[in-house]
């Protein structure tokens, strides 16, 4: 994957994460709703924390 793709990915994974709080702030139908929000919200922050640490062993393996 190309690294503006990748960027694109964080950028679109960003805007979902700011999307989910916004409507977790508001008036959320019901709890499996809100359940259903924090479940997309985990698997996105996972997917973000995987790739910036991935982004930091590359970092770190061009350096030396």
């Amino acid at each position: 994957m190309a690294d503006g793709a990748e960027d694109g990915r964080l950028r679109q994974i960003s805007d979902r994460l700011e999307a989910i709080a916004a409507e977790l702030e508001g008036e959320v139908a019901d709890d499996e709703r809100a359940a259903e929000l924090a479940r997309e919200a985990a698997e996105l922050s996972s997917e973000a924390v995987a790739e910036a640490n991935r982004r930091i062993r590359e970092g770190e393996a061009d350096s030396r």
